[in-house]
């Protein structure tokens, strides 16, 4: 990535390589804020991303990092240490959409910046008072 290239530019850089220390080196070169994506799979990750100053947001996805106990600890680690992050996950339908709804509903506002709803990307159904996205593009969490 040459930063020069995109000058004034309003884009975020989400992790452009596969390696974390090449992600690092990326970081070092480009003033654009960065996402980690891939690379977060673990609270140890988060805290040495946090210390190389290597991300200013990060995905967390339920999945890779375990389950929803392990993606709500990373979530508030996120928190304390001021990074917004896209909870999302690997992919699903509505049970998986609904973790991911509640796990970001239950996010402070200013730190959850997106959450994916991968039930609008299949065409079946398969769980009563699933979430889905209203006309305006919002999402409730569900009763699923």
């Amino acid at each position: 990535i040459n930063a020069e290239y995109m000058g004034d530019v309003d884009v975020f850089i989400e992790q452009p390589c596969k390696l974390y220390q090449e992600c690092l080196n990326v970081r070092d070169k480009c003033p654009h804020p960065f996402v980690l994506d891939e690379n977060i799979d673990s609270l140890a990750m988060v805290l040495r991303a946090h210390a190389d100053k290597a991300m200013d947001a990060f995905n967390l996805k339920i999945s890779k990092v375990g389950g929803l106990t392990r993606a709500r600890q990373i979530r508030d680690l996120g928190v304390a240490l001021n990074y917004p992050m896209t909870i999302e996950d690997t992919w699903g339908g509505d049970v998986t959409t609904a973790a991911i709804m509640h796990l970001a509903h239950s996010t402070p506002q200013r730190f959850a910046y997106a959450a994916t709803d991968f039930n609008s990307y299949v065409t079946k159904s398969t769980a009563d008072g699933a979430p889905h996205r209203d006309s305006g593009g919002r999402i409730a969490a569900g009763t699923a």
